[in-house]
């Protein structure tokens, strides 16, 4: 993989580590728990509501932890490229601004 590609990849991993962790987290607060809730409509008839989640906790901590992973084996890819190779780059002088004479 060239470095330009991994760092691609780089940023669509963390994007979507970054969008399963509010999922992660409200997970593991309940979110992912089936609720019932009962409320008398009048005094013969309840409504009786159940919301019933589509996805579970595990399904989303396991895609979590599998994008946080590669990112991480990415990140040390990226790394020890980074100790290897030197950029042959060479910075210009900087322009330098040229003031006015008063007259």
């Amino acid at each position: 993989m060239k470095i330009a590609e991994g760092l691609l990849l780089r940023k669509h991993l963390e994007a979507k580590v970054e969008q399963l962790k509010p999922l992660k987290l409200n997970g593991e607060k309940g979110i992912f728990e089936i609720s019932t809730t009962r409320k008398a409509v009048n005094e013969n008839v309840d409504e009786v509501t159940t919301q019933i989640p589509k996805v579970t906790l595990k399904e989303v901590t396991k895609e979590f932890d599998y994008y946080s992973s590669e990112l991480r084996k990415l990140d040390g890819a990226i790394q020890k490229a980074n100790w290897v190779f030197d950029l042959d780059f060479k910075e210009s002088a900087k322009p330098v601004e040229k003031k006015e004479e008063k007259k």
